[in-house]
């Protein structure tokens, strides 16, 4: 899970800074951009106002000029006194500023507060006339320019709302997987401990009956009436004690992980030795093995790995053939993979069971593990590669098993 864990955790953080730097930017640029829409807004009203007083000298057509983001204006002459005012009645009123400074001053602005408590955008410049110089006071209102904040405002609100949302998310879901993780890891365990427990109790089994022969023929022995007597019993022992030893042997390889080195092995010698082996214990049973490989076919495998596959899906083979037959064993290699075919003219093996072969400690027969197949499967995976089979009762099974050429992994 510490992958998942490391995406859970920085994909959100990751998320987090850049949209904590946007906000922050675009919080930071707001005040300077309602600023100069207002400073531009307000330099462009005054253009206009100064083309239409240039127009008309009596100011007459100022009283018709409005705008929704104009809270008032007025012309101011040098003397101080007001000569137009978008408030009629202070029109001939003396203004109560030094107008003299203003003049000095040319283009200033400031924020400024009315009489009504509002907060107005103050723009003070020159206007210039045919007649006269005139300062212009230009109120605006800044509500639209202060969107801009307000937007900013609202985003940077949104935006930790919408973080602040994905972290809990975030550490639900952790949470989540975190849960996850230790009930598959609870239900891993408890599969495990089935299976030693069903692993237990196939040993019992399986080691039970060879121990009773062995101390049955060993007590045989003791009151053997003669040297010949004593060696058939003893025969009996060493039978019963080999398959001992084959089915502790069966349940280590299954237990094994794959620790071996994969080298680059000629498959097809593998192959040729295995059937070498076996032909033996064929031939009692009068089964013929027929092996069909190419010269040399060289794959990246563990050898006694591969071998243990070989011989267990020979030996059933032979197996399911109890009144004789042949045992065809292929060998071909196609797009990257080589496919070892084992084939029988048996007994067959019926669907209800063929579903099932494949698990460990299942088994159709009198006397057996489950394990065989099942190793054969794991060696198989182990390898990268898989096993098949196809069967139909009374005409035969074959199995077919895929290796990579080369493996992706090394091995330890």
């Amino acid at each position: 899970m510490g992958k998942t864990a490391r995406l859970l955790i920085g994909i959100p953080f990751c998320f987090t800074l850049l949209v904590a730097w946007f906000a922050w930017s675009a919080f930071h640029a707001a005040p300077q951009l309602a600023a100069e829409n207002l400073r531009g807004a307000g330099l462009s009203i005054s253009a206009a106002i100064e083309q239409l007083a240039v127009a008309d000298p009596s100011f007459s057509s100022l009283a018709r000029y409005t705008t929704p983001d104009v809270a008032y204006f007025a012309l101011i002459d040098r003397q101080g006194i007001v000569r137009f005012h978008t408030n009629q009645s202070l029109i001939g009123q003396p203004y109560h500023i030094s107008t003299q400074a203003a003049f000095k001053e040319g283009v200033s602005e400031q924020r400024e507060r009315l009489g009504t408590g509002e907060r107005v955008y103050l723009l003070r410049t020159k206007v210039h006339t045919t007649r006269d110089e005139y300062l212009l006071i230009l109120a605006l209102h800044t509500y639209r320019a202060d969107q801009v904040i307000r937007r900013a405002k609202t985003g940077v609100t949104v935006v930790s709302a919408l973080t602040v949302a994905l972290w809990g998310l975030t550490l639900l879901l952790f949470a989540f997987l975190r849960r996850e993780e230790r009930h598959r890891k609870e239900m891993s365990r408890r599969e495990e401990l089935a299976r030693l427990g069903e692993m237990g109790a196939v040993m019992a089994h399986e080691i039970r009956n060879p121990l009773a022969g062995i101390k049955g023929f060993a007590q045989l022995v003791e009151t053997a009436s003669d040297l010949e007597q004593a060696r058939r019993h003893a025969d009996k022992i060493v039978t019963q004690s080999l398959r001992m030893e084959a089915l502790v042997n069966d349940l280590l390889a299954f237990a094994r992980d794959d620790q071996g080195m994969r080298e680059m092995n000629d498959l097809s010698a593998l192959v040729q030795d295995c059937a070498v082996l076996l032909r033996p214990e064929a031939a009692t049973q009068n089964v013929a093995i027929e092996v069909t490989v190419p010269a040399q076919i060289k794959v990246q495998v563990v050898a006694d790995r591969v071998v243990q596959l070989l011989l267990n899906l020979m030996k059933n083979a032979i197996q399911a053939m109890p009144d004789g037959g042949l045992l065809a064993v292929g060998l071909q290699q196609k797009s990257g993979y080589v496919h070892i075919s084992v084939r029988d003219n048996g007994s067959g093996i019926s669907q209800e069971h063929i579903d099932r072969i494949f698990e460990p400690f299942w088994t159709s027969k009198a006397q057996g593990t489950g394990i065989g197949l099942a190793l054969c499967r794991k060696v198989a995976e182990e390898h990268g590669g898989r096993i098949t089979v196809e069967s139909t009762v009374g005409a035969g099974t074959e199995f077919v098993v895929s290796l990579p050429v080369k493996s992706g992994s090394q091995g330890n």
